[in-house]
């Protein structure tokens, strides 16, 4: 690779040899003499003899006005020609031979010989003494070299080597025959005269692609020169000669752009360009791309940047590039970004969330130089007819009452002004209750236990639960069912139970006040009575935890003569006068309940003869 001192070196030598094959013409002033135009022009103030001799003056000292004075180049004076960086963006750094890299600043002159590095997402902007205005673009490699001016003459020497990367430049006008404006690649030579032209060096420096906007480029390699005017481009490739210049895209259109841009990230879609493989879209502060803030290439007509600028005024840039990775002609467009505040980023009620109660608390994240909110509620994503909004401080919850049913919420940020700004994306949610408890009631027969109860609102189908305790902490049935009403065989006893209605996503309600339910026992059985003595002794079976044992004169025991209550399976009863009875039994459970009675039985109570009356029947021998 060549130094940047021998490449100067080299490109003042090619310079020199070409300007001494031309001469300026100077035009001449009334009262010009050829001693005060050596005086202004020439590098040796004693040299105008020589202008004398070239152009055949009889007096040097009398000049006829508007007279063409040929002045060879190689005794013009040759002064230094600074360039100025005007704009630097991102990470741009440079060094002078062999010093170490430091960062270049707007307002630095670069004097020939610095080696400028610019980073990702970097660019750097410079204006040349002859009013070139280049910018060097992301993650390239420029070296200055010669920057010379010829004295008064406005000619202008420019030469640059460009060994990666990008640049693009609107040259001034190049005045002949010593002004000139070349690039100098790995590939080929680019030569300028009054053009507005884009140069691209691959990465590893093996392809240089040229594209010409205005005027034309001389691109020279391998002994080959071809000429590019304005709208085509060519591409050159190490080792051969540049490619037949070849036209480029047009501009992408501008259909789809906004002039106005209130959400982040900042986002374009435009048309696809017949012909295009990828696009390069860039964002400028300017017009004139001195600042080159964002740049990328996509291959869809769209680009999102999650880069965030600042509110202000910015120029869209796209152009398209072809199957030979040349890029068309610019499509700039120019926008406003006014994207604060941004909006709040909503938190609660989440998208789908249901929630179980009409209060719904809504919250959000604060946003950056928000001065106050508007929360909008509404049944629909449109936010049209039922909408509800709140216009509000700056807060970050709200609370509102909502009947039941599916709603939408969103917020706006307010600026200082108190100018509503973009919305947020909304959120769906339902307000939907849980069904509430039914209400129940309970009848027992023996040996079972009917539930019944009312219809609960969003409830598919009941639970049950049914224990020994209020508490129900361990329920000795669970059953669920989708009707409303519920048989269980349950023993005797006393029990405690409960309803609840329960959602068809298995999602329950809450559970109704535990209610007691007591099952009777079972009729007694096999019952049996008989006399002994001045006793009726009765038995029977059953499981019972007392009983009532009732006698009467009929078997309707409208009016029992007589009711005993037993703690076992049998009583003795004291015997009733003689005559025919009914004896019944019936089972009595928790809190004295009575289950059915049990089948009632005859008794017979006979009467019997004095002793005396069966004396002669004892004495019968």
């Amino acid at each position: 690779m060549r130094t940047p001192l021998l490449l100067a070196a080299l490109i003042a030598a090619s310079v020199s040899l070409s300007a001494r094959a031309a001469d300026w013409l100077y035009l001449t002033v009334p009262g010009d003499t050829l001693s005060q135009i050596g005086q202004t022009y020439l590098k040796n103030t004693r040299d105008w003899p020589k202008i004398q001799s070239a152009n055949g003056v009889a007096i040097p000292e009398h000049l006829p006005a508007n007279t063409r004075i040929k002045i060879p180049v190689e005794l013009l004076k040759v002064t230094p020609a600074p360039v100025t960086v005007t704009a630097v963006t991102g990470n741009v750094r440079y060094k002078s031979g062999d010093g170490p890299f430091q960062r270049l600043n707007v307002g630095e002159q670069l004097n020939g010989g610095e080696n400028v590095l610019s980073g990702p997402r970097s660019s750097a902007t410079y204006r040349f003494a002859d009013g070139t205005v280049l910018t060097q673009q992301a993650t390239s490699k420029l070296s200055f070299g010669r920057l010379a001016a010829y004295g008064k003459t406005g000619m202008v020497s420019t030469e640059l080597s460009l060994d990666s990367g990008r640049l693009e430049a609107r040259a001034g006008k190049q005045l002949a025959p010593a002004g000139g404006f070349k690039v100098r690649t790995p590939v080929a030579v680019a030569g300028l005269r009054g053009t507005d032209f884009r140069l691209n060096v691959s990465e590893d420096g093996k392809f240089l692609r040229n594209e010409v906007m205005e005027g034309a480029v001389a691109v020279a390699a391998q002994g080959r020169e071809v000429s590019v005017a304005g709208g085509y481009g060519t591409v050159a490739e190490a080792g051969k000669p540049p490619e037949a210049p070849r036209k480029l895209l047009t501009a992408p259109g501008a259909e789809g752009l906004g002039d106005l841009i209130e959400r982040l990230p900042l986002s374009f879609t435009w048309q696809p360009l017949p012909g295009a493989r990828a696009y390069r879209a860039q964002v400028a502060r300017d017009a004139g791309f001195t600042e080159v803030l964002l740049d990328d290439i996509v291959t869809e007509p769209a680009i999102a940047w999650r880069d965030e600028l600042p509110d202000a005024r910015y120029v869209l840039r796209l152009r398209g590039i072809d199957a030979a990775g040349l890029e068309g002609a610019n499509r700039d467009h120019a926008f406003e970004l006014d994207a604060r505040p941004l909006p709040p980023a909503p938190q609660s009620p989440t998208l789908g969330e249901r929630l179980y109660q009409r209060e719904v608390e809504f919250s959000w994240a604060a946003a950056a130089e928000a001065h106050g909110y508007v929360l909008q509620i509404a049944p629909t994503p449109e936010f049209g007819a039922g909408l509800m909004e709140r216009r509000l401080a700056a807060v970050t919850r709200h609370r509102e009452t909502l009947p039941e049913g599916d709603w939408h919420w969103r917020a706006a940020s307010l600026d200082e002004a108190g100018k509503l700004h973009v919305w947020s994306p909304y959120r769906a949610f339902r307000v939907q209750p849980l069904p509430n408890p039914p209400t129940a009631q309970a009848r027992a027969d023996a040996g079972q236990a009917q539930f019944i109860w009312s219809e609960a609102r969003g409830a598919a189908r009941y639970g049950l639960e049914l224990g020994a305790t209020a508490d129900l902490a361990a329920p000795q049935v669970k059953r669920e069912t989708a009707t409303t009403t519920l048989a269980v065989p349950l023993q005797a006893g006393k029990y405690y139970w409960r309803v609840r209605g329960v959602e068809s996503d298995g999602q329950a309600g809450a559970w109704g006040a535990a209610s007691p339910v007591i099952v009777p026992p079972e009729a007694p059985s096999g019952l049996a009575a008989e006399v002994d003595g001045d006793q009726l002794l009765a038995t029977w079976k059953g499981d019972a935890a007392a009983y009532k044992v009732e006698l009467s004169t009929d078997a309707s025991f409208v009016k029992p003569l007589l009711s005993h209550r037993a703690d076992q399976a049998r009583a003795a009863l004291p015997k009733p006068e003689p005559g025919d009875y009914w004896l019944r039994v019936t089972g009595l459970g928790a809190e004295g309940v009575e289950g059915p009675a049990g089948q009632p039985v005859a008794v017979q109570v006979k009467s019997m003869a004095p002793w005396w009356l069966l004396l002669p029947l004892l004495l019968i021998p």
